[in-house]
């Protein structure tokens, strides 16, 4: 459907990278317990990872001395130890653990006894399967290079993000849904925006350095809002007067289509407008964009390389994890036509 299926993932605090399945969404326990379950409200499985730093040599020691009595287990290729399962009525938990200099990793996969292959479509020997395909491809980030190693993941994201943006578009121009495509516009010109200020920043500095700030909010991150994006780009000459002035107009035509497509007079031919406005100031970010690439590539400057065509690029097998679920898109008719 997209290819493989699986997505790098990093913490906030650069300790960790792992590939898990795209489908699987992520939380924070407690401040210390990564979870991760599907999407689906109805699939109770998890699969968790808790680090611990052990506190002394003695609580090292004790540790090897445990695992001695534990089921050595290759697990691509690094060598865990697994305890007993804990099987109760509903639910079953495996656990993977393994020392790493100085930290204590556990892996747990929590799995329903009498899956419904109609819910989950997934037997129990595949659900264990992919946790360990999954602990084969973990590993623990130097703290040395965390900084930069999250850095690129998050810009590595916000590209995902971008793709995935242009995709959900396309469906809505598609089905003239134009509600939609009026904020996913809004949405990829903020994004473009970002790109632009990123790309004219490294011009003037002469580097190379990616600002977290530009391509990345967490939950308690401060917030940068459109219009300080606009703001921002007016001041690094980025877009002029005349370009300011017009984002800040569709700005506000874009609000009265969220909050005022029903409680005012206008109309979705209105909206469809709006949304080629949108669209037209879009294409003129992109050449804006092209533009400061190409300046890069002449100053020698910053993150544009040029390309040599050798490199391919699936954009689905791309964006996947930004998506999700992999049967958004799906063609329902078609299934029944050419059912697999």
């Amino acid at each position: 459907m997209y290819g493989n299926t699986m997505k790098r993932f990093i913490d906030d605090n650069g300790t960790f990278e792992i590939k898990i399945p795209v489908t699987w969404k992520y939380s924070l326990i407690n401040g210390k317990i990564h979870t991760f379950q599907e999407y689906e409200i109805w699939k109770f499985d998890s699969f968790q990872i808790s680090i611990r730093k052990v506190k002394d040599e003695d609580e090292k020691n004790k540790f090897l001395a445990i695992s001695k009595s534990l089921v050595a287990t290759r697990i691509g290729d690094v060598d865990y130890f697994s305890y007993p399962d804990a099987i109760e009525k509903e639910f079953t938990t495996k656990i993977w653990t393994k020392l790493y200099d100085d930290k204590i990793v556990i892996f747990t996969l929590t799995h329903q006894n009498n899956p419904d292959k109609d819910l989950d479509n997934k037997t129990i020997e595949e659900k264990i399967a992919i946790a360990l395909s999954s602990i084969a491809e973990f590993r623990l980030i130097d703290g040395a290079q965390s900084a930069s190693v999250i850095n690129s993941y998050r810009f590595d994201m916000f590209l995902q993000g971008v793709g995935a943006s242009s995709l959900i578009l396309s469906k809505a121009v598609e089905n003239k849904a134009f509600i939609e495509s009026t904020c996913l516009l809004a949405n990829q010109i903020d994004a473009l925006l970002r790109i632009g200020i990123i790309l004219k920043n490294q011009i003037i500095n002469n580097n190379r350095e990616i600002e977290t700030e530009w391509i990345y909010q967490g939950l308690l991150d401060k917030k940068k809002s459109e219009k300080d994006i606009y703001k921002k780009s007016l001041d690094l000459g980025i877009i002029d007067q005349a370009f300011f002035d017009e984002l800040y107009k569709l700005y506000d035509d874009r609000n009265r289509v969220i909050h005022r497509f029903i409680i005012s007079e206008i109309t979705l031919a209105e909206v469809e407008d709006i949304a080629y406005k949108y669209y037209v100031k879009t294409e003129d970010l992109n050449t804006t964009i092209y533009n400061l690439e190409a300046e890069q590539i002449k100053l020698n400057v910053g993150m544009t390389t040029i390309d040599d065509g050798k490199t391919e690029i699936n954009h689905l097998d791309y964006i996947k994890g930004k998506i999700g679920k992999l049967n958004y898109f799906d063609n329902k008719e078609d299934e029944k036509a050419n059912p697999s």
